[in-house]
């Protein structure tokens, strides 16, 4: 995808008579075409001399803005409700690092689910591909934290206080009197105040709402770590949503130019129609018999984007997909008796004069594996036992050779439980047949959804291995009807002619 920038304005050709080559006029004043974007080649949140240009977006509430603060405020409401619902006994998403459980929905997952890791990853990695492609900016316009808190939550705030675009301007220019500083602590007072409550409920995504609140009303002292992450947190949220705001997406974020990657002629996308809307003159410019377009240079669009982006100036990676230019040229298009459209989610193949299509084989794939990804992760969570069992080898040597003949391993039995209540496990020994396990704890008592690691130690004859190695299996069985076979492979000598020293 390639970014359309518009050609510099070329200085007026002079008629007449050629003069002297040895004579130097000044140069002509550079004509300035746009008043808020940039030059050709800085940001839109930088002007030409450097300096920073903060952007007070004019908010159109058109049918787009709804939508997504239909979804804002959505997103809202599950990211403060999940850490206090309760299910099973314990918040929705409690992520508890100090016991390494995950709590999600009621169900409780370890660090050895490896096989669920891995379906979750290759699904979460899969669906931004999918989305990149198929939507374009459609995430950073409607679901990403950044755009969601920024336009429904900071901002009104701003605007609830200082009034509209063009009030906070004459604020920000205005000398600082009893009036500007009432009204910029009442600002970043309230601000603070959100972006604590923010970052403390981040936290209890990791402590829970009762432990933090509890330990920070009776032991404050053990609880520094995450008071610490909240003050933390606390800055970085103010100078994210107070200062840094659109640079975190046209500087920061990396995503922009990730999708520009991912994206083909077929991405969806936010785009002006040139055909339609050139030349661009001014109602009060419009002359019968002169050649205009629908675009009556109101630049609308340009004041209601929040990263300041001109969308007529074709396709640019500072665009994050929110279309609050769309609703603001519906409303002029409207006021104007002319059909909206003029700038509308489209893709660079319409553009052209083809026709989008939805479904291609890229697309497609992604569609495939992310189904694939997803409903593997779903099988595995619906099939999951009532518990898991794991064996791995322990100590320092493969295998020790015992007076008696005999080779004995060491090994650890990790014991997850899955059901909601207290299970009590016990292992044996199926084949092959003299063989005898000594476990370190045995039965082995686990608390619902815990993991309880004994040891235990496997002896064979020495004379039962081929080639350096046994297959062994064992019955792990529960008092609450759980029953597993497991195979495990012992390590032991080559041959049965006897060691050379005890241990090996």
């Amino acid at each position: 995808m390639t970014n359309a920038v518009a050609e510099p304005p070329k200085a007026p050709v002079q008629e007449g008579p050629v003069q002297d080559a040895s004579v130097q006029e000044a140069p002509a004043p550079r004509e300035r075409v746009f008043d808020v974007a940039p030059e050709e080649d800085l940001l839109y949140s930088i002007s030409a001399d450097g300096k920073r240009k903060f952007m007070h977006p004019i908010v159109h509430e058109g049918r787009f803005w709804k939508i997504r603060r239909s979804i804002a405020y959505g997103l809202f409401v599950l990211f403060f409700a999940l850490p206090l619902i309760r299910v099973g006994g314990v918040p929705a998403v409690f992520l508890d690092l100090e016991t390494r459980r995950f709590h999600i929905f009621g169900g409780t997952f370890h660090p050895t689910d490896n096989l669920l890791l891995a379906a979750f990853g290759l699904g979460a990695i899969v669906t931004v591909f999918f989305v990149g492609s198929t939507f374009g900016r459609g995430w950073c316009g409607y679901a990403c934290p950044q755009t969601v808190y920024l336009e429904f939550l900071f901002r009104p705030i701003e605007a609830f206080l200082e009034g509209g675009p063009l009030r906070q301007r004459k604020l920000n220019a205005s000398p600082w009197n009893g009036r500007k500083l009432a009204i910029k602590a009442a600002k970043w007072s309230i601000w603070t105040v959100v972006a604590v409550l923010m970052a403390a409920t981040f936290v209890a995504y990791f402590v829970g709402w009762g432990p933090l609140v509890r330990g920070l009303a009776t032991e404050p002292a053990a609880f520094t770590g995450a008071l610490a992450v909240t003050a933390g947190l606390t800055v970085l949220i103010l100078f994210d949503f107070g200062w840094f705001r659109d640079q975190m997406c046209t500087i920061a974020c990396p995503y922009g130019r990730l999708q520009n990657v991912m994206a083909d002629q077929d991405t969806i996308l936010v785009a002006y129609d040139v055909k339609r809307g050139d030349p661009k003159v001014k109602v009060k410019d419009r002359v019968a018999g002169v050649p205009a377009g629908d675009c009556i240079a109101c630049r609308s669009c340009v004041n209601a984007c929040p990263t300041g982006t001109d969308i007529r100036r074709g396709l640019q990676p500072e665009c994050i997909g929110t279309a609050q230019c769309i609703d603001a040229c519906e409303e002029i298009m409207i006021g104007q008796g002319k059909p909206i459209g003029l700038i509308r989610y489209t893709s660079e193949r319409e553009q052209n004069g083809g026709v989008r299509r939805i479904w291609r084989p890229r697309n497609l794939a992604y569609l495939v594996l992310l189904t694939v990804a997803w409903g593997a992760l779903a099988v595995l969570v619906l099939t999951r036992g009532d518990a898991l069992v794991e064996i791995v080898r322990g100590g320092r040597e493969p295998y020790r050779l015992l007076p008696g003949g005999q080779v004995a391993n060491q090994q650890r039995v990790r014991f997850t439980n899955q059901l909601p209540e207290t299970q009590t496990f016990t292992i044996e020994v199926l084949s092959p047949k003299g063989t005898s396990l000594v476990v370190g704890d045995s039965p082995v008592v686990v608390e619902p959804a815990a993991l309880v690691t004994v040891n235990a130690v496997t002896t064979v004859p020495q004379s039962v291995f081929d080639d350096g190695q046994i297959p062994v299996r064992y019955l792990v069985k529960s008092d609450k009807g759980f029953r597993k076979e497991v195979d495990f492979l012992l390590l032991g000598p080559y041959d049965d002619s006897g060691p050379d020293s005890e241990s090996h």
